[in-house]
């Protein structure tokens, strides 16, 4: 009899403890999931910051929070990691009454792109860890990670292609910056160009002659359709990269920059493409933009011929504007080939950065062009 009693007692305290839990575990507690930044850089490293809040005055003994996140961002603590399509995290808390709990977890930026957290899951247990419950909660945070930086000497090589000064000998106006002689003082000369060293050597006033330059402006194409064999992940994430800092480039030396892409945003679907800039605002937007560009995962018939067409007839109903063209892409067809002579006959310069994984991949004819740079990718990269 005594045992019954025992058993029926013991039962009877295991579901009211299992009925206690159920209907308070989660009462009063919120749990949150945040970046600690906005925005990052290929290679940074950021911060996840794990918060637990128990409002109430009875302790949770343990309680899971669950986070889910692309697999571009890398926990660097592989504790309690799940990879699978994604990159699964669990937190365990312990809570007295009326604590809040912060935690801060390492991530590294592996990979550009746009990274959001909609929402954690929370796990809970009974004091006898038999039965589990579980919670969702609404959170909203965004991590914008741009793309990382092109190898600085190749790098090199594509600027000083492209920024070359356009001497022009007949302006309404000189650039100050650009020096071509000294002559003999006249009376209207102004007083800030004398050049009084010279004027010391000669006993005469010497002036300055300044040259005139037209004003620069680079446009870059950048063909991000993808394509399993001919236009892989790694070929058009390292284009992006090129772009990117090629415009940061372009932009650091105050000549307007614009991107013209085929690529659509992540979020708005749209294509992706801004108008000339020359400040540093509009580096940060042209890098926003290529960090939202989705790789699209099914192949498409080709559009960068229309969009090399398109700029081509751009030229011609402004025959007068001076721009060059960098078109960065690994599409190395003859059509294309004939599309980007023909754009170079008529812009001031024309440049072709071809990412490659070999040279062999790229024809023989488009090789000897001393308009076009192979640029090689390591295979993995």
């Amino acid at each position: 009899m005594n045992i019954i009693l025992f058993i029926l007692g013991a039962a009877i305290v295991y579901w009211l403890q299992m009925l206690f839990c159920k209907y308070t575990w989660n009462r009063k507690l919120t749990a949150d999931a945040r970046f600690s930044e906005k925005q990052a850089t290929e290679g940074d490293t950021v911060l996840l910051t794990a918060t637990v809040d128990n409002r109430k005055m009875l302790p949770v003994t343990t309680v899971k929070v669950n986070v889910e996140l692309d697999r571009g961002l890398e926990f660097q603590d592989h504790s309690n990691l799940a990879v699978s399509d994604k990159n699964y995290r669990s937190e365990i808390f312990s809570l007295r009454g009326k604590e809040r709990v912060v935690r801060d977890i390492p991530l590294f930026c592996a990979k550009r792109g746009f990274y959001t957290i909609d929402g954690i899951n929370l796990v809970g247990n009974d004091l006898f860890y038999t039965r589990r419950f579980l919670d969702s909660q609404k959170v909203s945070s965004d991590l914008c990670v741009f793309p990382g930086k092109a190898e600085a000497r190749k790098l090199m090589v594509a600027t000083q292609k492209m920024t070359g000064e356009t001497v022009v000998r007949n302006s309404d106006c000189d650039d100050p910056f650009t020096f071509r002689g000294i002559r003999q003082y006249q009376s209207f000369d102004p007083i800030r160009d004398i050049n009084w060293k010279a004027s010391a050597k000669t006993g005469d006033l010497r002036v300055n002659i300044r040259d005139f330059t037209a004003e620069q402006e680079i446009g870059i194409i950048l063909d991000t359709q993808w394509d399993s064999l001919l236009k892989p992940d790694s070929l058009l994430e390292e284009s992006i990269r090129i772009a990117a800092s090629l415009a940061d480039e372009f932009i650091g030396q105050g000549i307007s920059t614009s991107m013209i892409t085929n690529g659509r945003d992540c979020l708005t679907g749209q294509v992706f493409s801004i108008d000339g800039g020359a400040i540093a605002q509009h580096s940060n937007a042209i890098s926003y933009g290529l960090a939202r560009i989705a790789l699209a995962k099914k192949k498409e018939e080709s559009t960068l011929p229309a969009l090399l067409q398109q700029q081509l007839q751009f030229m011609d109903s402004q025959p007068n504007r001076r721009i060059s063209w960098v078109l960065i892409s690994t599409e190395t067809n003859a059509h294309v080939a004939k599309l980007f002579n023909e754009l170079s006959d008529r812009a001031v310069k024309a440049y072709w950065i071809v990412p490659a994984h070999s040279s062999d991949e790229i024809p023989e004819q488009i090789m000897r062009n001393p308009d076009v740079m192979y640029w090689e990718v390591a295979y993995g990269k």
